[in-house]
């Protein structure tokens, strides 16, 4: 009761807030020293409502996916503007809801070290946690808007004269990075006590994110960051998780927080709305899932309109996988009577067939063990040298669960680059990593992102979001990112 609670206060704190607060983007919080942060019970309650607020945050293609090359519009079409690169000052994405996430962490980091615990770790792991989230949320915005505003305060009260200017990414980067060891420094244990909770392992998986994109976007031309990234993904591989035997049994909502799960957010029926892979299935309503369809039992179909079919898994991303390569069940090409595709769908997250209907219910996969072993492949190739074949062997165990064995192409250091990028596509795809991906490619030499995806080419389109022209009205000291 006391979380479901505190998720509430969190809804409300976020739905009364002041349209013009800092940024008009961080919540005055109603929830102050003054009638709450008594006791442990609070704080634990109010991460549990971080938690939920995230999981509403992550349940979406929008910043991890939409502008990348793995989908294409589906039967019903509406795909984001983000999706088709044609966005300005008008028509932009806001970024209120991370700030606000930010908000609920800075809340949580201001109060709890003065709450007494029973026990010291207790309070440890929380604050761990909370430093983890900030650290995750600045990563996600400077990876969709370059510079953002700073903000480690909470705002509860409002302030017309503090309204902040957008930091350099790099700046930014640097807090990342000062969060996320404060919270491996604050972790109790080296483990994982539940994969539906941030770890000491997870934040070191962000840690070797943030130091990828260090490296690559922001051109830090420091080797160091990619030892410390390979150094911090090397300390997770010791953590207990081990690969899977069967690629979908990851994705298996009978097997979740298996051992291949580093960290994912629990989706549960009737306890949140389905997530997001619902925007890749197919709806019998869209009547296109005839009896004429020939194996129709096989997709992961729902009845109603729950799943919406928006988007479509990509002729270029079925182009990565060879044909023995058996993790192409990642889609399912519906097939008629005389042969023809009709449409594919996802089928990686299934979800699961209740007596009424399908429910897109399994977990967000944040970080897995396949997608470790890849982003220290990638890590040891910009290495170079000897380090480009350690690279090569990085990605055997993904290959030869895959079936399609031991990398036998080309070894030089582009070749084996662009090869990881494929990898990271057929093992990762709908797990929100594509964008990000083809940023750091890009950035590091290994493609020309604008010749590269679908939806750029012939474009100049910036690869950063515009700020809403409404926020910059709001605050002056906001410069519009640089193209729009």
């Amino acid at each position: 009761m006391k979380t479901k609670l505190i998720i509430f206060s969190i809804a409300a704190v976020c739905t009364f807030c002041s349209c013009e607060s800092v940024l008009e983007i961080d919540p005055i919080s109603e929830i102050t020293n003054a009638n709450y942060w008594k006791d442990e019970a609070d704080a634990k309650g109010y991460l549990n409502g971080l938690y939920s607020d995230y999981r509403g945050l992550t349940s979406t293609t929008l910043y991890g996916e939409d502008r990348g090359d793995a989908m294409e519009s589906g039967v019903i079409g509406g795909v984001s503007r983000a999706h088709l690169h044609e966005l300005n000052e008008e028509y932009a994405y806001d970024w209120r809801a991370f700030y606000e996430n930010i908000h609920h962490c800075n809340m949580l980091l201001k109060y709890t070290p003065d709450i007494k615990f029973n026990v010291e770790a207790e309070k440890n792991r929380i604050l761990a946690q909370a430093y983890t989230f900030r650290a995750k949320a600045y990563l996600a915005l400077i990876q969709m808007w370059g510079d953002v505003p700073l903000v480690l305060e909470p705002t509860e009260k409002y302030d017309k004269n503090s309204r902040p200017y957008r930091s350099s990414a790099l700046e930014v980067m640097s807090r990342i990075l000062s969060d996320i060891q404060s919270a491996i420094d604050l972790f109790p244990e080296s483990n994982i006590i539940d994969k539906n909770k941030i770890s000491k392992p997870a934040a070191l998986c962000l840690k070797a994110e943030a130091l990828a994109w260090k490296y690559t976007v922001l051109k830090s031309g420091n080797r160091q960051d990619l030892v410390d990234a390979i150094s911090a993904l090397e300390e997770v591989e010791k953590c207990g998780v081990t690969m899977m035997e069967k690629y979908p049994d990851i994705f298996d909502v009978t097997k979740r927080k298996n051992s291949e799960i580093i960290f994912s957010i629990y989706v549960l029926k009737d306890e949140f709305d389905n997530m997001y892979m619902s925007t890749l299935s197919m709806s019998a309503a869209a009547g296109l899932l005839t009896d004429n369809i020939v194996n129709k039992e096989e997709i992961p179909y729902s009845n109603s309109t729950i799943a919406r079919h928006v988007y479509a898994p990509s002729a270029a991303l079925k182009a990565l996988f060879d044909p023995k390569d058996n993790r192409d069940t990642a889609y399912i090409e519906a097939v008629d009577k005389t042969g023809k595709v009709v449409f594919t769908s996802q089928n990686k997250f299934k979800g699961t067939k209740y007596e009424s209907d399908r429910y897109y219910d399994n977990d967000i996969v944040v970080y897995r063990l396949g997608g470790v072993k890849l982003l220290k492949a990638e890590l040891l190739c910009y290495l170079g040298g000897e380090n480009v074949q350690k690279a090569i062997d990085e990605m055997l165990p993904t290959r030869m669960r895959a079936g399609i064995g031991a990398y036998s192409g080309p070894t030089d250091q582009l070749s084996v680059q662009k090869e990881i990028l494929n990898e990271r596509g057929r093992e990762l795809c709908f797990e929100l990593k594509r964008w990000p991906d083809l940023m750091r490619a890009h950035a590091a030499g290994t493609i020309d992102i604008y010749s590269y995806v679908p939806n750029l080419k012939g474009k100049s389109t910036p690869l950063y979001f515009p700020i809403l022209r409404k926020m910059i009205d709001l605050n002056p000291n906001l410069e519009q990112t640089k193209g729009y």
